[in-house]
């Protein structure tokens, strides 16, 4: 396989939010406060365990439709659709259709995926190959992330990963990178050095940044103060045009061990909007040649 290059996009910088962030309110409340804080793209989180509400109604045509609705309102664009679920499942291509279909009438591209248990990697790699006509289909792009939990282990490190786009191809499957991901996996790996070098092979990206406060992985806003070192990041990433979002989930936590657990109350609204806009501000001090996406 050859490196997948990524190309610089056509209007700059796309810098979303992933409405993890936002989980416990409805959606017009998020995307109203997206747009509040300065941001022009979104990525719709439906992650199996990591949001609440979730069930397969929400990849009908009657919720896209009202999601389409809502973007107008509120002069949004969707860049990706994150429907992360276990990839080794029985039934997938049954289960994963439906979300293609939605993510191509809602016009998200990029449709991003934690993997599966290791164990089960041989069985999750016929899955996604099975996936590959709707793919094509729907012209969507299935991005593979790294886990960041041992539900998710079938791919932690970059090496990992390339080795699974040269099962697959790199056409319709890609990767999103997330380094705060790989620190609650295991905080001894090079993120920053692997977060660099995924550049070549990623159409995706998450932004997320990572603190231990009492024995737990929190995530922070991304302001220089986590354990995460942006800065060479950021740039590569303006450098190149990869479309992007902030994924920072407040509502959850990592133990050590990276077990992935969910606060009972959502957080407070200013406190994610604080986040947000510290985190866009940051981004944007960061220098680079092309110029944060605001059209």
């Amino acid at each position: 396989m050859t490196q997948q290059k990524a190309t610089k996009m056509d209007k700059g910088f796309r810098l979303a939010v992933n409405t993890s962030i936002f989980d416990g309110y409805d959606l017009e409340t998020a995307l109203a406060s997206i747009k509040k804080c300065g941001f022009n793209f979104f990525e719709l989180a439906y992650n199996q365990g990591y949001v609440g509400n979730l069930n397969q109604d929400l990849f009908g045509v009657e919720n896209g439709n009202n999601i389409n609705k809502l973007k107008e309102k509120y002069q949004l664009s969707v860049l990706a659709l994150g429907c992360t679920m276990d990839l080794s499942s029985d039934n997938f291509l049954e289960i994963f259709s439906p979300r293609l279909r939605f993510a191509q009438l809602i016009g998200a591209k990029y449709i991003n995926v934690c993997t599966a248990k290791r164990e089960n990697k041989d069985k999750m790699i016929c899955n996604l190959k099975s996936l590959r006509p709707v793919l094509e289909e729907t012209g969507c792009i299935l991005c593979l992330e790294n886990g960041g939990d041992y539900n998710f282990d079938a791919f932690i490190t970059l090496e990992e990963g390339i080795e699974l786009l040269n099962e697959l191809g790199d056409d319709v499957y890609s990767i999103n990178f997330d380094p705060g991901n790989m620190v609650t996996y295991d905080k001894n790996l090079d993120v920053v050095a692997q977060s660099i070098k995924s550049l070549d092979y990623v159409r995706y990206f998450h932004i997320k940044d990572v603190c231990i406060t009492d024995e737990k992985f929190r995530f922070i806003p991304v302001e220089g103060r986590g354990l995460i070192n942006y800065q060479e990041i950021i740039y590569g990433l303006k450098q190149r045009g990869i479309p992007c979002s902030f994924e920072i989930p407040l509502r959850i936590y990592r133990e050590l061990d990276s077990t992935p657990r969910r606060f009972e109350k959502a957080a407070e609204l200013a406190v994610i909007e604080t986040t947000l806009i510290k985190s866009r501000e940051y981004v944007e001090t960061i220098p680079g040649n092309i110029n944060f996406e605001r059209e």
